[in-house]
């Protein structure tokens, strides 16, 4: 499996609804099962650079960003 925004290859932790990356280029961050299938169904790519960026600015107030249906819309090319 790879990471879904710059596609490294990284082993996801499969969680109940969620996957967590741990990529050494975009950092540590969890999808969830809504934005998966909405990637499956959709041509879309992550806008690597807003997305590591985006990643980078929730680690720094303390949290795991998690990528939901409505944060995917917001950081793909569409």
């Amino acid at each position: 499996m790879g990471c879904y925004i710059c596609g490294y290859n990284v082993v996801p932790i499969v969680l109940s609804d969620t996957e967590e990356y741990s990529c050494l280029a975009c950092g540590r961050y969890r999808i969830t099962g809504s934005a998966i299938e909405l990637l499956k169904l959709h041509p879309w790519k992550f806008d690597i650079y807003l997305s590591r960026r985006w990643i980078a600015d929730q680690q720094e107030v303390g949290t795991t960003p998690l990528i939901d249906s409505d944060i995917v819309t917001r950081l793909v090319y569409v």
